[in-house]
């Protein structure tokens, strides 16, 4: 009897147990649907504690992903990768949570298990990249100097938009109502400012707050006009879109002639249905970047943009899929008129959200460059403004756990060249030498000269190309281009210079009548002053130039071009085969289409002069009559140049 009662309790506890779980869990996934991340995380551990439900451990592994809890999320995608009915959306948050903790391996192999079931998975091909080039992407360390900004308040603070010498920051409340989807405050608009000792406390920006959510402002050029998010609301309530889903908009604030700001109006392209938020203006003023998930969008949110005419904004346009992804693309702002940054967290990223920077050229926006570490963590990292001088600038990131915003100053990295400049034939050191460095990108000239071991240095700015001549009297000189574009840590190049040395063409004295001495011999390919220009083939009985001869020639303008004080003969050889009339002929038109090359490339036709020498000057033993193999009569079949004259 005793035991039979014992029974009855022990089936009655497991009932009332199973009763409490299910009761959490289905108020958890309530609390889940309702975008009530905070309240669902505790109603589903408390149910699943008690018993397992797959459904609710996937919505209790993204809520934790919401609040950006990764650690916790981590710990429920263990469980759930032992689920067989895992999306490959569910395995990319699991694969996004590992990143964001810093294990980049379990990333890569799950980015890796969703490209081979799906290979046009473009947000996993894109994040499984990111893994791959984790170092790559860490390697601009040198290029930012990054320090907390450390405003007064235990607050979260994010968003710092430059304003009247200090900062416009989004921040939650001291008090007031809570948001019923995360439970923490709202947040509202403050002012901070340093005055050398320190950043200010907080005020609120009086004008600008509602009881709601208010948050990332952005202040027109002329300082007129405020645009920031504001959670939607009608007749003062929170409000929403049809599922009672609470949505943010942009809201715009005019300045009165009193300096204070007037009650916000929505702009009128927003819709409730949708998300409008982090608004940024252009420099100019007359373009509005903004975040959104409305129709047209091309993933999660992306990056829109609207134009001012007559003091309307245009229906948005969206910045298009090389910049916007399947993921969600968010916080732009601008540096210039063609620079955009922007945060994202499917084009390739450290974790979570990272800073990307794109230009428009053309009126085409460019890939997007990640601006790497230590600007961008493995956790969110967004909302970079940049200050007047372009080189200083804040950003917000949530790294230490929560948001906090962060200063930075780009660092130019050092660029320095050692030059060797040394005579080519005789490998010698040549000091005095002249080294022409010319800025291409602002038209500055430098000049150095070589000291008596022919070696100069010098130093280069970043973000400019150059061009650098070396010149010395009885020498070619020779020019080189150098781009520090893209440099972003200190590097040295070594360059060595070998300088052929000029030699004015000796007189050659040959016998012009046919079957007279065609000098048979008479070449020597070592005669000074005959230089050969190396793999100018021709077709057979042709004199076109061949597109395999093109890169040669090429090499021939440069030099041309940076030897314009001399004059060249350009000579065409023939081998011995065909009759020597017809020789003559031949090579001549052919050193006259090498000419006529030169000048359509820029060269003096002045500086120049063409000569066929037909058969006269063999450079081996492959005279009429004579058997030779093809590789010998080639060696005949070349062209060469000298230098005929040097002016004074």
């Amino acid at each position: 009897m005793n035991i039979f009662k014992t029974s009855i309790i022990t089936v009655s506890a497991s009932l009332l147990l199973s009763s409490c779980a299910t009761l959490y869990i289905n108020s958890g996934k309530k609390a889940y649907e309702d975008l009530n991340y905070s309240e669902a995380i505790t109603l589903l551990e408390k149910g699943l504690s008690k018993k397992d439900n797959e459904e609710a451990r996937k919505m209790l592994a993204e809520s934790y992903m919401m609040v950006n809890d990764f650690e916790n999320a981590n710990k429920q995608f263990e469980t759930i990768s032992l689920y067989t009915s895992n999306t490959d959306q569910e395995r990319i948050l699991q694969g996004q949570a590992a990143m964001a903790t810093g294990d980049y391996d379990k990333a890569k192999t799950i980015f890796e298990g969703i490209i081979s079931r799906d290979p046009a998975n473009e947000v996993a091909k894109s994040l499984l990249t990111s893994c791959k080039k984790l170092n790559e992407m860490k390697s601009d360390s040198m290029l930012y100097v990054v320090n907390l900004v450390n405003i007064p308040g235990d607050h979260p603070v994010y968003s710092g938009f430059p304003y009247n010498g200090g900062l416009i920051i989004s921040s939650t409340k001291d008090d007031g109502e809570h948001d019923p989807y995360t439970k923490s405050s709202f947040t509202d608009l403050y002012f901070t400012k340093n005055d050398g000792n320190g950043w200010s406390t907080p005020e609120a920006m009086e004008g600008l707050n509602s009881k709601y959510h208010d948050a990332v402002a952005a202040v027109s050029p002329n300082g007129n006009t405020a645009i920031f998010t504001r959670s939607f609301q009608f007749n003062n309530k929170l409000s929403g879109n049809d599922n009672n889903v609470s949505s943010n908009q942009l809201y715009l604030s005019k300045k009165t002639s009193e300096g204070k700001w007037e009650p916000a109006q929505v702009i009128p392209f927003c819709d409730p249905k949708y998300q409008y938020m982090h608004p940024s203006y252009s420099p100019d003023g007359n373009t509005l970047y903004f975040t959104s998930d409305m129709p047209g969008s091309v993933g999660g949110t992306d990056i829109w943009m609207s134009k001012l005419s007559e003091g309307n904004w245009s229906v948005p346009t969206n910045l298009g899929s090389e910049v916007n992804t399947k993921g969600n693309e968010s916080f732009p702002t601008s540096k210039d008129e063609n620079t955009l940054f922007f945060s994202s967290d499917a084009h390739n990223t450290l974790g979570g959200m990272d800073i990307l920077s794109t230009s428009k050229k053309n009126g085409v926006w460019e890939t997007p460059k990640h601006l790497s570490y230590p600007i961008n963590s493995n956790r969110d990292d967004f909302s970079a403004y940049f200050g007047a001088d372009g080189n200083t600038g804040y950003f917000t990131s949530d790294r230490t756990g929560s948001d906090k915003i962060y200063s930075f100053e780009i660092v130019d990295p050092t660029i320095t060249v050692d030059q060797l400049i040394t005579g080519k034939d005789s490998m010698l050191p040549l000091g005095g030498a002249k080294v022409t460095v010319k800025n291409l990108t602002t038209g500055e000239e430098k000049v150095y000269f070589t000291d008596g071991n022919g070696k100069v240095n010098y130093e280069l700015e970043p973000n400019n190309d150059y061009r650098i001549t070396t010149e010395l009297d009885g020498y070619f000189a020779s020019s080189e281009d150098i781009s520090t574009k893209g440099i972003t840590t200190d590097k040295n190049f070594k360059k060595v210079v070998e300088m052929p040395e000029v030699y004015v063409k000796p007189d050659v004295v040959v016998n012009p009548e046919k079957g007279g001495d065609k000098n048979p011999k008479g070449g020597d390919k070592n005669t000074k002053g005959v230089y050969p220009v190396h793999d100018i083939h021709w077709d057979y009985n042709t004199w076109d130039i061949r597109p395999d001869a093109v890169p040669y020639l090429e090499d021939l303008v440069k030099l041309f071009r940076e030897n314009q004080n001399l004059k060249f003969e350009i000579a065409s050889h023939c081998d011995s085969r065909g009759s020597f009339e017809y020789n003559d002929d031949l090579s001549s038109k052919r050193a006259k289409a090498v000419v006529d090359y030169l000048v359509s490339k820029g060269v003096p036709r002045a500086n120049m002069v063409s000569k066929g020498y037909g058969e006269r000057q063999l450079l081996n033993e492959c005279s009429d009559g004579v058997q030779c193999t093809e590789t010998q009569h080639q060696e005949n079949r070349r062209t060469e140049f000298t230098v005929t004259d040097k002016k004074k």
